[in-house]
């Protein structure tokens, strides 16, 4: 078991892993690792994770007891605070570190001094057996959000795995938006093959065409394999039960 020293304060919790309850923060860092990194991604102890939009390590701490020191996990998010405290967490174990991207963004970094669209992740190429992104996508625009899966590409080795969540557009998902079913409501359009839930701030919530997701992937040179529909736009009209894209690189 991991040390109870990784467990975030209750309120770090609420503001960087979308106001979820530590219960909540706990149960679904555990199903997310053990179903869908171990189960589905088929990471190793020995493997090498990266999590993108890591938060205050919701994945990383059910992680410890599992990686072994040949293993490797790698953390970014653009929230200081979040960096600031699993950098002091996770300072007793040398195969867990954090990085801060100080990237621009309206919602969670309006101080940030560079472009998602120009940012380059701070490893080497084909370094990762697994990558996850959990809830990035749904706060960013395309050209950043293609930007970053031409990253995903470039670290993920050759037979590697992406987990990523977005709110997708699909025919089933697109008729209850427009009927005004869903949460978030996704009440504006973006570009063609977008909507947001702000158009002041699009970054808050924003939902894909399918269509686009598929170009985004095929242009970075990543196969998807499956989508895996969630709730929120099709059966319980619920915020957080996002769908789940799953790609790979072509050994």
């Amino acid at each position: 078991m991991a040390s109870p020293d990784l467990i975030p304060p209750a309120e770090l919790i609420t503001e960087h892993s979308g106001g979820i309850s530590t219960e909540q923060f706990i149960a679904m860092g555990d199903e997310i690792v053990k179903h869908s990194l171990i189960g589905a991604a088929q990471l190793r102890p020995n493997g090498k994770i990266l999590d993108i939009g890591c938060g205050c390590g919701k994945i990383a701490r059910p992680l410890v007891p599992y990686l072994t020191q040949e293993g490797r996990y790698d953390g970014i998010d653009i929230t200081h605070a979040a960096i600031d405290w699993c950098q002091l967490a996770y300072q007793g174990f040398g195969n867990f570190k954090f990085h801060l991207a100080d990237l621009q963004s309206s919602r969670y970094n309006a101080s940030g001094v560079q472009k998602a669209s120009n940012y380059r992740f701070p490893f080497e190429s084909a370094t990762y057996d697994v990558i996850f992104l959990g809830s990035v996508f749904t706060h960013m625009i395309p050209e950043d959000a293609s930007h970053y899966i031409n990253e995903i590409g470039r670290v993920l080795k050759p037979g590697g795995k992406c987990l990523a969540t977005f709110f997708v557009l699909d025919d089933e998902s697109r008729r209850n938006v427009l009927a005004k079913k869903t949460t978030p409501t996704f009440s504006h359009r973006f570009g063609e093959e977008c909507r947001v839930e702000s158009e002041a701030v699009p970054e808050s919530a924003i939902a894909y065409d399918e269509t686009l997701i598929r170009k985004m992937y095929s242009a970075s040179g990543l196969s998807i394999d499956a989508i895996n529909f969630g709730e929120w736009g099709r059966k319980r009209f619920i915020p957080h039960w996002q769908d789940e894209v799953w790609s790979s690189k072509p050994a």
